[in-house]
C-alpha cells in the first residue's frame, strides 16, 4: 500500500469517527503507561558492505522474526483525544552473520471512540524516528528514518486513574522495516 493511500485511510477513519463524537471522556490529565508485547518484524534489502581490503560484499539481509517487545509512553489525555511520545525497543536479531538493531521514538494521536460501554476501542496514528543499525562481520551500517504508524486496540478503566490497554500496532520504521505488534499495556492518568 503507497504512503498516501495509507494517510488518506487513517484520516478518513479518524474524522469518521471523531464526527459522532457526542460525549467527552471524564478522565483527563497527563499520563505514563507501559506496553509489552510481541513484534514481527520483516525486511527485505540488498545492501553494500565495506569488506576489508579492497573487497566490496553484497549482503542480503532478510528477517522474519518475532520477539519481546517493550514500549514506555507519556501523554495527555484530553477527554476523547490523547497524544503520547513514546520509545520502542525492539528486539535485536542476528541471523546468518548479520546484527540488527532497532530502537524508535514517536509520537501518537489516538482517538477513544465514545460508546459508553466498560471497554473503549481506539484508532490512531503516529509519526516516528527509527534508528536501524546492522553490523556484519568487520561493517556496520546505520540508518535513520522517518516512519509512520497506525494502531486499534480498546481500554479498560480499572479504576480513575489506571486504565489497561490492549491493541495492535503497524509501524513503517524505514523503507524496508515494517512492524506488526500486538501488546498489552497498563496507563496511569495522574487527576
Amino acid at each position: 500500500m503507497k504512503k498516501s493511500t495509507f494517510t488518506a485511510i487513517m484520516l478518513a477513519v479518524l474524522g469518521a469517527t471523531a464526527s459522532g463524537a457526542a460525549l467527552a471522556d471524564e478522565i483527563t490529565g497527563a499520563y505514563v503507561q507501559g506496553d509489552i508485547g510481541l513484534t514481527h518484524m520483516r525486511t527485505d534489502t540488498k545492501r553494500e558492505w565495506n569488506g576489508t581490503g579492497d573487497a566490496k560484499n553484497n549482503l542480503k539481509d532478510s528477517y522474519k522474526e518475532s520477539g519481546f517487545m517493550p514500549r514506555v509512553s507519556a501523554g495527555y489525555d484530553f477527554g476523547d483525544w490523547r497524544v503520547a511520545g513514546d520509545y520502542t525497543h525492539y528486539k535485536d536479531v542476528k541471523e546468518d552473520g548479520i546484527s540488527s538493531k532497532v530502537r524508535g521514538a514517536g509520537v501518537s494521536a489516538i482517538y477513544d471512540i465514545p460508546l459508553n460501554y466498560a471497554v473503549q476501542p481506539y484508532v490512531g496514528a503516529r509519526l516516528g524516528v527509527n534508528k536501524l543499525k546492522q553490523s556484519a562481520a568487520n561493517a556496520t551500517a546505520d540508518e535513520t528514518k522517518v516512519g509512520v504508524g497506525a494502531m486499534v486496540g480498546a481500554n479498560y478503566k480499572i479504576d480513575r486513574n489506571l486504565t489497561v490497554d490492549g491493541g495492535y500496532r503497524y509501524n513503517r520504521i524505514t523503507s524496508d522495516v515494517n512492524a506488526h505488534e500486538v501488546g498489552v499495556g497498563l496507563r496511569y492518568t495522574f487527576h
